[in-house]
């Protein structure tokens, strides 16, 4: 149970705001039915995610990942975003202990996050399920 809040709160940290503002680049809504699928959500998080490899090689590794959510700690409006520990929570998510989070086990965290905001269960997100889904964690931005 703890690590699915730790990965839902890493999730919520990194990318919850995105899938309500995401830039042009990142829509979450590719096909802009004004509905999220899991299939839009998991790729517009990964790249999100993705972003965090800063040496190009395919995986974000943990000092990535610090570095990486420490910046986002850094940007978040006060009061938000500012707790966890970017090691624990890595730790957490690495599912094959390899050091490294790979789009694999990104997509794994994302279908986890996914599956907590789609409340009616329909396979896809409303606008007022992404912006409750901001909330959920007390991510966002």
């Amino acid at each position: 149970m703890k690590a699915y809040l730790i990965a839902g709160a890493l999730i919520a940290m990194t990318a919850g705001a995105a899938c309500a503002q995401a830039p042009a680049k990142a829509r979450p809504d590719a096909n802009g039915d004004g509905k999220v699928s899991l299939a839009e959500f998991k790729a517009t998080r990964t790249a999100q995610m993705m972003k965090m490899d800063r040496n190009g090689d395919g995986k974000v590794s943990k000092s990535e990942f610090e570095t990486g959510m420490a910046a986002r700690k850094a940007r978040a409006p006060e009061g938000k975003g500012k707790g966890g520990d970017g090691g624990r929570m890595f730790g957490m998510l690495d599912g094959n202990g390899d050091g490294s989070l790979d789009k694999g086990e990104l997509g794994k965290m994302a279908e986890r996050r996914f599956g907590r905001m789609d409340a009616d269960g329909d396979g896809m997100l409303s606008a007022t399920e992404r912006q409750a889904g901001q909330g959920m964690m007390g991510g966002g931005r």
